[in-house]
């Protein structure tokens, strides 16, 4: 039964009650006013539906049973996701600047030095990828430091050379001098840098460290006009200076002035310890020449030989001077290889006087730059020239090469020591100070 048939139903059932409760009067009152019988009303029940039972044809007042609220079921609560505290943000370290990748570097710090006074000495310091050297004296408390212009107003007696590269001499040394500390400073476009410093002891000792005489020259009988040679050794030297000593003593020339006492006279190593001596004048006759030793830290001579110029001819010892001219350019000549990469090689030959150089510098496997020059080794076995050719040779697929020459009259020098030839070549500091081992 649905909500419709349910309402009509409790209609009919109120309208019945109230019918029946007005025909329970039987026997009207006289005075009453008849009314008249009302005509019933038809009420058709409603058609039960096919699935209701039959006893539901009866009239049934059925209570609606409400509508049950469904209970809602309250959803949970979520548990309170905690709040994480966040990590304290480290302060960061200051970035320091970055230093830029093509400064100098230096390869060889100068090394401290003891010197007698007045005294000579060296500092070497090498570098890569540097375009300016500066040198710096540094006073003993270190609250002064002065370029090398500068030291020398604050020394007028000191001689500075070459205070704007990486070699730097310091001859006449003053005692004032003692120690103070000298430094490189090497620089290009990007910033600079200093080389450790080294430090300059003078003292007025001349005897402890100084060289030793090993040999002294012998006396010589020679023709007018002839030729002589004067051998020496020695130990620990650094320095050597030939000198002439006039037939009575009074004058004492170096082989310089001797040049110009003598100009005829053809003087060859002056500053080596073998001498040779050509076309010697008769006025030569008397004189008596020694080599004097020096380093650092002093000096020693050796004993004089006299020279003797006679009117005859006398016959030269060709063998001796064949010796001797071999055994003196065999000292440096030879082949010579770099020490590092040993890829470049350097090639020695000529002397006793002039001796030529060959340097050959690979660039790569299709690449390479040679470098020629000639000149004679002074007392400190160092070739100073200024006859620099430089060529640069390339090859193509096939192999043939390409010459090209890329300056001439390049200037720089090579030094000999124990350790190998020292070479810097001064147009566009080719060599850089490379040192090459003799084979």
């Amino acid at each position: 039964m649905n909500r419709k048939q349910l309402i009509a139903v409790v209609l009919l059932l109120c309208t019945t009650v109230t019918l029946c409760a007005c025909g329970r009067r039987t026997a009207p009152d006289k005075n009453d006013t008849v009314a008249p019988t009302p005509t019933a009303l038809t009420i058709q029940a409603p058609t039960p539906s096919p699935s209701t039972d039959a006893s539901s044809s009866q009239a049934e007042i059925v209570t609606p049973e409400p509508t049950p609220t469904p209970i809602q079921t309250p959803s949970p609560t979520p548990t309170p996701t905690p709040t994480s505290t966040p990590a304290p943000t480290p302060t960061p370290a200051p970035t320091p600047a970055p230093t830029p990748a093509n400064l100098p570097i230096v390869t060889k710090n100068p090394t401290d030095e003891t010197v007698i006074v007045n005294g000579t000495c060296l500092f070497v310091a090498k570098y890569q990828n540097a375009i300016w050297a500066v040198w710096h004296f540094v006073s003993p408390d270190g609250t002064r430091d002065l370029g090398f212009e500068v030291a020398q107003k604050e020394f007028p007696t000191l001689k500075i050379i070459d205070g704007g590269t990486n070699i730097l001499t310091l001859q006449n040394i003053p005692e004032t001098l003692n120690g103070w500390k000298v430094y490189c400073e090497f620089s290009n476009n990007s910033g600079k840098v200093n080389t450790e410093k080294a430090k300059i002891t003078v003292t007025i000792d001349t005897t402890s460290g100084s060289p030793k005489v090993t040999k002294d020259p012998t006396s010589e009988n020679v023709a007018e006009g002839g030729s002589a040679y004067f051998v020496s050794k020695q130990e620990g030297a650094i320095w050597a200076v030939w000198h002439f000593v006039s037939p009575d003593g009074t004058r004492d020339l170096t082989y310089s002035d001797a040049a110009n006492e003598f100009p005829a006279m053809k003087i060859i190593n002056g500053d080596q310890t073998t001498m040779q001596l050509q076309n010697i004048p008769a006025s030569m006759n008397g004189w008596r020449v020694y080599c004097a030793f020096r380093n650092n830290v002093g000096s020693v001579n050796t004993n004089p030989a006299t020279v003797t110029v006679g009117t005859q001819t006398v016959p030269q010892n060709t063998n001796t001077s064949i010796n001797i001219d071999t055994a003196y350019s065999a000292i440096y000549n030879g082949l010579y290889v770099e020490s590092i990469a040993k890829r470049a090689t350097m090639s020695i030959s000529g002397g006793p006087e002039v001796f030529n150089v060959s340097i050959t510098w690979p660039n790569g496997y299709a690449e390479s730059s040679s470098w020629t020059f000639s000149g004679s080794f002074n007392g400190r076995a160092v070739v100073n020239y200024s006859n620099g050719t430089k060529t640069t040779t390339t090859y193509d697929n096939a192999g043939n090469p390409t010459v090209v020459t890329d300056y001439t009259s390049g200037t720089g020098y090579i030094q000999l020591s124990d350790a190998g030839a020292v070479w810097v070549d001064n147009v566009a500091n080719a060599g850089n100070g490379a040192t090459f081992i003799k084979q």
